[in-house]
């Protein structure tokens, strides 16, 4: 199970780095890709520089961490393992 308040965060920094073209409600309670709300490339790199300051992690641009970044499930449970 994910920690709420890390997903909730995370929904956060999703509307903060797509220029609230996602919100972070809509970040939160979506089952789909987060490209399919409109996360761009350019906000998906956003996205990735502020959950490695926030969260002193590093995510690699391959295609596993380019594609854990665009599910927020995948993502808080990424985090919140270990």
């Amino acid at each position: 199970m994910t920690d709420l308040a890390t997903k909730r965060r995370l929904a956060e920094l999703v509307a903060e780095a797509s220029d609230g073209a996602i919100t972070a409600d809509q970040a939160l309670t979506t089952r789909l890709p987060l490209t399919d709300l409109g996360l761009t490339s350019l906000s998906r790199m956003r996205l990735i520089d502020a959950v490695e300051d926030e969260y002193g992690v590093d995510i690699e641009l391959d295609g596993a961490g380019w594609d854990l970044v665009d599910d927020l499930d995948a993502l808080s449970a990424h985090l919140t393992a270990g």
